[in-house]
């Protein structure tokens, strides 16, 4: 599994890149089982899904909860002292575009270029120079189990 250490989300080209790397990251193990090459089960795959969700849920638990609440709902503890209602992370998939995942949302909204309601856009409170990438799949995929 590749490794990343801390990475900063600066610059459209970058994060497109991220976000070509994941896609790519995502289709290499299908492309190996098509060759017959496979070096993890399904039960093993979803262990280590599982892993990250948990992981999820605790760098959600630091890093989103005070602003996006225990529910993920946008009601968290800081929700009045900031300028911007956070996201409701819970139904954050009923309000994709066609062919975005919850995982490219979620790196945008970190890396400070998501839209917000009249398209213009607003910044999350940092984060994006102070995570991995490895943490932020990790919340993506803890939000992608929690969808109402």
């Amino acid at each position: 599994m590749l490794s990343i250490v801390t990475v900063g989300f600066h610059g459209r080209f970058f994060n497109r890149q991220v976000v070509i790397m994941r896609k790519l990251l995502a289709v290499f193990p299908l492309v190996l089982a098509g060759l017959g090459v496979t070096g993890v089960s399904q039960a093993e795959s979803d262990v280590d899904k599982q892993k990250s969700v948990e992981r999820g849920a605790a760098h959600y638990r630091i890093f989103c909860i005070n602003c996006h609440g225990e529910k993920a709902d946008g009601h968290g503890p800081l929700t009045a002292l900031l300028k911007i209602q956070p996201a409701d992370l819970a139904t954050l998939k009923r309000r994709l575009k066609p062919g975005e995942s919850i995982s490219d949302r979620v790196f945008l909204a970190v890396s400070g270029r998501h839209e917000v309601g009249d398209g213009k856009e607003k910044k999350m409170p940092t984060f994006n120079d102070n995570l991995e990438i490895k943490t932020v799949t990790e919340v993506a995929d803890f939000i992608e189990v929690i969808q109402k």
